[in-house]
C-alpha cells in the first residue's frame, strides 16, 4: 500500500509542476487535492480544471477558458471578428501585458483615426510597453488628421457650398479634437470651427438630424448657449419627427436649469406623434429622476 502511495504522490507532484507551468490559477486548491485526497486526487484535479476539448467551442468567446496557454489564446485570435465580439477595451483591461501588446499591435496595423478611445483607453493602462505604443500612435494620427486638414482647408476654400466636402472637414477637425493633447486654447480654436463647418452644413441641409446633434452639443461645449437655443429651435421646427429634436432642446434647458422651458419641451414631445425609443425613455426618466434635486 504504501508502494501505491509514493508512485501516486510522485506522478501527482509531476503532475501539479506541469499544470503550474502552464496555469498557475489555483495551484494552492490543486495541491490540496493532491495530497488529502490520495489515489483520486488526479481524477478529481482532471475533471475540475479542465475542459473537454469538445466543449469549448460551445463557449461564449469573452470568456477566459481555463486551462488554456496564453499563445495558445493568441494564436487562434483573428483581431477584425474579436474586437467585433469582445470590446476592446475589456481587452486591454482584463488581459495578461502580452495580449494587450498584441491587440494594440494589431488595431495599429490598421487605420487608427476611427479608434481614438481605444488608444486613449491603452494610453493608461499600467504596462508601460502599450501605453507607449499607444501614445505614439496617437500622435501619428494627429499628425496624419493635421495634414487632412489642411488639404481639406485649401478644397473647402475653393468648393465653399460642396456638402459633401464640409462633412468631410468637419469629420476630421472632430476627429482631431478628440485625440487629447490639445490645450485649451487650440481645442477651444479647433471647436469653433467645427462650430462655423455645422452651421455651413445646416444652411445646406437644414434637414439632418445629425448636424444639429452636432453643432447643439458643440455650443454647450463652448457655452455658446444662444446659438445652441437658436438651434435647437430649427431642430424642432424641421425635424419635428425626430426624438432627438426635442432630447436636444431638453438637454439645453436641463443644463440651464430652465424647469418651465424643459417641461415645455415635455409636454411637446408627449403631445407629437414620435415613438420613443427604450434610449428615449432612459434619458427621460434620468432628467426626471437622476438628479438628486428632483430635477
Amino acid at each position: 500500500m504504501f508502494s501505491i502511495l509514493f508512485i501516486y504522490y510522485i506522478v501527482t507532484l509531476l503532475y501539479l509542476i506541469i499544470q503550474y507551468r502552464k496555469d498557475d490559477r489555483n495551484i494552492i486548491m490543486k495541491i490540496l487535492i493532491g495530497l488529502f485526497c490520495p489515489l483520486i486526487g488526479l481524477l478529481l484535479l482532471y475533471f475540475m480544471f479542465h475542459q473537454k476539448k469538445d466543449e469549448k467551442h460551445y463557449l461564449p468567446d469573452d470568456l477566459i477558458k481555463k486551462g488554456e496557454e496564453t499563445s495558445e489564446i493568441l494564436s487562434r485570435v483573428d483581431v477584425e471578428k474579436e474586437t467585433n465580439i469582445v470590446p476592446v477595451r475589456d481587452a486591454l483591461l482584463l488581459n495578461d501585458n502580452q495580449t494587450k501588446r498584441r491587440v494594440l499591435m494589431n488595431i495599429l496595423k490598421n487605420e487608427t483615426s476611427n479608434k481614438i478611445d481605444i488608444l486613449q483607453t491603452a494610453l493608461q493602462n499600467e504596462d508601460t510597453e502599450t501605453s507607449h505604443y499607444a501614445a505614439t500612435a496617437i500622435q501619428d494620427t494627429k499628425g496624419q488628421l493635421l495634414k487632412s486638414i489642411q488639404q481639406l482647408e485649401y478644397e473647402v476654400e475653393r468648393f465653399p457650398n460642396e456638402l459633401e466636402r464640409l462633412a468631410s472637414y468637419a469629420n476630421v477637425i472632430k476627429q482631431y479634437v478628440n485625440t487629447g493633447f490639445l490645450d485649451d486654447r487650440t481645442r477651444k480654436q479647433y471647436l469653433y470651427q467645427y462650430l462655423q463647418l455645422l452651421e455651413n452644413m445646416i444652411e445646406l441641409a437644414p434637414r439632418e438630424k445629425e448636424y444639429y446633434v452636432e453643432i447643439i452639443n458643440c455650443a454647450l461645449e463652448l457655452e455658446e448657449l444662444e446659438r445652441a437655443e437658436t438651434y435647437s429651435h430649427a431642430f424642432l421646427k424641421y425635424c419635428g419627427a425626430e426624438e432627438e429634436a426635442y432630447f436636444s432642446s431638453m438637454k439645453l434647458y436641463y443644463k440651464l436649469k430652465n424647469q418651465s422651458k424643459f417641461h415645455e419641451i415635455l409636454q411637446m414631445l408627449r403631445d407629437s406623434p414620435v415613438k420613443l425609443s427604450p434610449q428615449g425613455l432612459n434619458k427621460i426618466r434620468f432628467w426626471l429622476h437622476g438628479d438628486k434635486n428632483g430635477y
